[in-house]
């Protein structure tokens, strides 16, 4: 496939949906039938999904990569003002031409499709209106961290791939410099971060700014280029490399740092809450509808983490009476907190631990799942760059094309907060059967429009995470009462963000308050609570994902195995699950329970034709 990269607007409104009367390709004289209609609608839809598909590679070349655009390889995304106006008159078109459609002429699948495609649509637009585009920047987001990663998220075998990556160095100023349009904007407008959420920003961009070109790693793919490269090409291409860093890329940081540290930093406010954008409330309802997909208020999540986190603590109460520790749950967690014993002493001890629990959760998939991924997947240590600022892990998705493996990144750094008992609980979250198995799996549909493979709704994605986690036992993992409180520290952890993230947000709480909260619930270290509490200020709601979707998730389940009975298969309920990949709450619940219906209909016609006999 060959787009051309340009940002002129898809026209669809010449596009005119036709009535149940005018169907193209029927005789003259004659009634459309239902079917014609429906034909009609799904030929629609196909033609404004392509659309959409087509929109979205020409303006994400990174994506676009990964799905084999070739001339994507040399060129890196835009940003700034006018590129936000470029997106809301795009997004705003696709959903005008599918709200002209009659989507009742269509199967229930399709129309839930489309209407997924609408709330991602609707849900874009109100995030620009709201003014979500002016923050683009914080310790755990923001250039300084996606751009010294980029590498790593490409392949490098020819004299073709480092020419791609040279360009791509090249556009570094300008990217630094729409991400600066965004932030003076913002900055004019009202909407400034919390300071506490810029802290260890200027250390990301020096990592890359004081050390020698060779040392920094933007050089990553010149060191160890392929054998079977002439020698010359490799001389030339390190000759540029060199030449591009050391006068584009570390000049355009240093030029972003100091802009950072003199103009934008010193502005940043002291409070927490993200009422105090300009947006207000606003600003944090439309951050828990886009990362829960559901319309819960902040005070009903509030009571709901609550609940569940009485409900967790009773279970934790109840392995510290196991274990015959002589205190209260403050001195045990204490205990957890300061025994070496529970703590690797080496990052590669860390790094083999989280291997040997990845390939035995592999060995147990079959038990749960009847469908697995394609796609391979390692581990990998978070670069030292971001380590400091980071949470305790992450996963990076395969590209389509398989020319890399899933990634789980295990975070390092300051060893006496990475605990040996919870290990197991975090290996199942990110690796499997958690993020790989779903977000792999997801990259290998077929038979579903392209946009469907890219689509990531928080709340299910990180539902299926948290959920992966309670899997455990099943596969064979939680064998001894640490690592069943360090699955339950897990749960709690999610479910104290229920209260945290609404507590700073809704709440007014302070990030001191936010953190003994965390404290005093969990046996997470406090460098771990620091780090969370600092993700939930500068990234309102998207915490409140990963419990709500569980807790879902968690439902769907009970309810089956009630209705079905003997008749429950696990692995087919998974399977059917995952079968086509993130969608919102509603829609998964309304999904799996057709086909809780469909397995309750074919039990009666089994029975029925049994009898019959």
């Amino acid at each position: 496939m060959v787009l051309q990269f340009s940002r002129v607007l898809l026209i669809l409104c010449c596009w005119l949906p036709l009535s149940h009367h005018t169907v193209q390709g029927a005789q003259a004289g004659q009634e459309a039938t239902p079917a014609d209609a429906e034909k009609v609608t799904l030929t629609a839809l196909d033609q404004i999904y392509q659309h959409y598909w087509e929109g979205l590679l020409a303006d994400n070349p990174l994506m676009a990569s990964r799905h084999g655009v070739e001339e994507a390889d040399f060129l890196l995304p835009r940003g700034g003002p006018a590129q936000i106006q470029h997106d809301l008159d795009f997004n705003y078109m696709i959903l005008q031409n599918i709200r002209a459609l009659d989507l009742t002429t269509i199967s229930v699948a399709a129309r839930q499709q489309a209407q997924m495609l609408t709330r991602m649509l609707d849900t874009h637009i109100e995030g620009i209106r709201i003014g979500l585009q002016y923050t683009p920047i914080n310790q755990r987001r923001g250039p300084q961290v996606w751009l010294p990663m980029l590498a790593s998220q490409m392949t490098f075998d020819d004299v073709r791939d480092h020419q791609a990556y040279l360009s791509r160095l090249g556009q570094v100023p300008r990217v630094l410099e729409e991400t600066e349009q965004m932030l003076r904007k913002g900055t004019e407008l009202g909407f400034v971060p919390p300071q506490v959420t810029l802290e260890g920003v200027l250390e990301q961009l020096s990592s890359q700014i004081e050390p020698e070109v060779e040392a920094t790693l933007f050089f990553d793919p010149f060191r160890s280029m392929p054998t079977g490269m002439a020698q010359e090409d490799r001389v030339a291409l390190r000759k540029r490399a060199i030449e591009v860093i050391r006068e584009q890329v570390q000049p355009a940081f240093k030029k972003f740092r100091e802009y950072l540290e003199t103009e934008y930093i010193p502005v940043a406010r002291s409070t927490f809450a993200c009422l105090y954008f300009p947006t207000g409330n606003d600003y944090y309802g439309h951050c828990i509808r886009r990362h829960t997909t559901t319309h819960l208020s902040a005070q009903q999540i509030h009571k709901k983490g609550q609940l569940e986190v009485a409900r967790i603590r009773a279970a934790m109460e109840l392995i510290i009476t196991e274990v015959d520790f002589e205190g209260d749950f403050a001195a045990f967690v204490q205990h957890l907190r300061t025994d070496p014993s529970f703590y690797h002493d080496d990052p590669a001890d860390l790094l083999r631990g989280y291997r040997d629990i990845c390939k035995r959760a592999d060995a147990m998939l079959p038990r749960l799942f009847g469908k697995l991924p394609r796609a391979p997947y390692g581990v990998r240590p978070i670069p030292d760059f971001e380590a400091p600022r980071s949470t305790t892990a992450y996963y990076r998705s395969p590209p389509p094309d398989g020319s890399q493996p899933g990634w789980f990144y295990a975070n390092t750094f300051d060893l006496r907060s990475r605990p040996i008992y919870e290990m197991e609980a975090l290996a199942l979250h990110e690796a499997v059967p958690g993020h790989h198995l779903q977000l792999a799996l997801q990259n290998e549909l077929e038979g579903l429009p392209s946009w469907r493979t890219t689509t990531h709704f928080t709340a299910y994605i990180e539902g299926w995470g948290l959920y992966s986690e309670s899997l455990g036992e099943a596969m064979g993992f939680y064998q001894d009462p640490y690592s069943r409180f360090g699955q339950l520290s897990y749960e709690m952890w999610r479910a104290l963000r229920l209260i945290v993230d609404t507590g700073i947000h809704e709440l007014g709480w302070s990030r001191k308050q936010a953190i003994d909260v965390m404290l005093e619930n969990s046996a997470l270290t406090r460098k771990n609570v620091e780090a969370e509490v600092d993700r939930y200020i500068s990234w309102p709601g998207q915490a409140l994902a990963y419990k709500i979707g569980e807790m879902e998730i968690q439902d769907l389940v009970r309810g089956a195995r009630t209705r079905l009975g003997s008749q429950f298969n696990i692995r087919e309920f998974h399977d059917h699950l995952l079968a086509e990949g993130s969608m919102p709450l509603d829609i998964l619940r309304d999904r799996m329970e057709r086909w809780i219906v469909a397995q309750l209909e074919s039990q009666n016609r089994s029975d029925a034709a049994v009898s019959e006999e």
